[in-house]
């Protein structure tokens, strides 16, 4: 019975050991990064979305409508983007209204 005891102590860490602490928010990109996309009170929720993997040319070369800015979205969050859902709608919107189809 000793023994079980300690083996059940010993396996104490490795349970606490196993669990992945939650990863920690996108880094606010640097004001230069900001500054490239469209004016808005947007700008930084997108910016920081977005540039935590792409650069902003990425971004602002592209013209899609509402839809496909939702899938394109969509995609970068299957792929591991981290975008809050309180802030789906703000991105989507900015984008759409910023470098939708019909915007130079």
């Amino acid at each position: 019975m000793r023994r079980l005891w300690l083996l059940g102590l010993a396996a104490v860490p490795v349970v606490g050991w196993a669990q992945t602490p939650p990863a920690p928010p996108p880094p606010v990109p640097m004001p230069e990064v900001i500054a490239a996309f469209a004016d808005g009170p947007e700008r930084l929720t997108v910016a920081t979305a977005c540039c935590a993997c792409h650069a902003p040319g990425i971004i602002t070369g592209k013209r899609f409508d509402g839809d496909k800015w939702g899938q394109v979205v969509d995609q970068m969050i299957d792929k591991g983007a981290r975008v809050n859902d309180a802030d789906y709608d703000t991105i989507v919107g900015y984008l759409a209204r910023n470098y939708g189809a019909q915007t130079k």
